[in-house]
């Protein structure tokens, strides 16, 4: 019963999938970060399994374990320019091998004045988007586990208005001791089904790929991830950002030299974070982006573009986290989460580190579910 669903879900993502047209796309509010924690780490996070974190199993549906049966959070972002972002997430275990879930993303981005081509106020509109997750994720065994998402999509911008569907199919490896996992994403391929005017986008696709890596006897977490592995023309410095300067009479040397182009492209990719987890209950995070530093970089104003950093604190069955990513010189974004784990005999607490090999999350227990 539960492959058939899977399969039928597996049938519908494929099938509804859109043809992708690189650097164009609608509904970027999907690469926004899904919560504080994956703020914290970078904004992207499709490697990190093995957590009681219900963000990390909407970014890789393949993590959504059943170790967060009946658990919800919700978050708050405060974005740029007083734009607002919301979100909220419940997952369900039905079984030990099946675990659905669902999510809401919503942005407002304020209540706007119009007016006529003359200048003169003629009353006001307001903007807005929302994404609904439906979420299901198998467990493969021997560490292994695949997943799904459909998301609707909708979208208000003054009087103009669309909607659209996106897709992520996932793929997970966590070890028995949580010390290494993997995953690779396909996410947000779709696009629009009603245009805002008569003109077919798609969805921001994107290719991710990452690990983690957790010590053995002392109480970090490292991340690694390689984001848009789908396009490796990224580079920071392209051909017509300097014909132009060529044909205003500007030195041709000023061309980039090939080491240069290479460097920039290997650097576009990776994001690297860093977890110190001191005790059970309490985590800080710090991480770094290289793309998003150089893509916001204003020349001369060197700040603290591309890095990010947070905490969180995880008791009983409350969790609760804070981080603050650095996008430009003029600021940075806030985020604030509130997570409660219901199920009974699972707190939110992290896993302890234990010198002896040996797993350390109980295997599950199928009265508890029902429970």
């Amino acid at each position: 019963m539960h492959k058939f669903f899977l399969s039928i879900l597996l049938f519908i993502v494929v099938h509804t999938a859109f043809a992708q047209r690189g650097g164009e796309s609608t509904f970027a509010y999907l690469k926004l970060p899904l919560s504080p924690r994956i703020a914290a780490l970078g904004g992207r996070i499709p490697g990190y399994g093995g957590e009681k974190e219900l963000s990390f199993a909407i970014a890789n549906p393949a993590f959504a374990t059943p170790y967060l049966h009946n658990a919800v959070e919700v978050t708050g972002h405060l974005l740029f320019a007083d734009a607002k972002y919301h979100s909220a997430a419940y997952f369900f275990a039905v079984d030990s091998t099946l675990t659905l879930g669902a999510d809401l993303r919503q942005v407002w981005y304020g209540r706007f004045q119009r007016r006529d081509e003359r200048g003169i106020p003629d009353g006001s509109f307001a903007a807005y988007e929302m994404a609904l997750g439906l979420r299901a994720a198998y467990r493969l065994g021997r560490g292994w586990s695949v997943g799904a998402s459909l998301t609707p999509l909708y979208s208000l911008l003054e009087r103009y208005w669309s909607l659209g569907l996106a897709c992520d199919l996932g793929v997970g490896y966590t070890d028995a001791e949580g010390l290494f996992s993997a995953g690779l994403v396909l996410q947000n391929f779709g696009g629009t089904l009603k245009t805002y005017s008569g003109r077919r986008e798609t969805a921001p696709f994107e290719l991710l790929g990452g690990i983690k890596i957790r010590t053995r006897h002392a109480p970090l977490v490292f991340v690694f991830t390689l984001q848009h592995l789908e396009n490796w023309q990224r580079r920071f410095v392209r051909e017509s950002a300097y014909t132009s300067a060529i044909r205003d009479g500007v030195n041709p040397k000023d061309k980039p030299s090939i080491i240069s182009e290479i460097g920039a492209e290997i650097l576009a990719h990776p994001v690297v974070g860093v977890e110190f987890h001191p005790f059970r209950y309490f985590f800080a995070q710090v991480s770094y982006n290289h793309a998003r530093r150089m893509e916001m970089l204003i020349p001369n104003q060197y700040s603290t573009e591309g890095f990010a950093w947070g905490f969180g604190v995880q008791v009983q069955r409350v969790a609760v986290r804070y981080s603050r990513a650095f996008y430009h010189h003029a600021g940075a974004t806030n985020h604030f989460s509130l997570a409660f784990y219901f199920s009974g005999g699972r707190d939110a607490a992290m896993r302890p580190y234990r010198s002896s090999p040996r797993p350390v999350l109980p295997p599950i227990d199928e009265e508890s579910l029902e429970e």
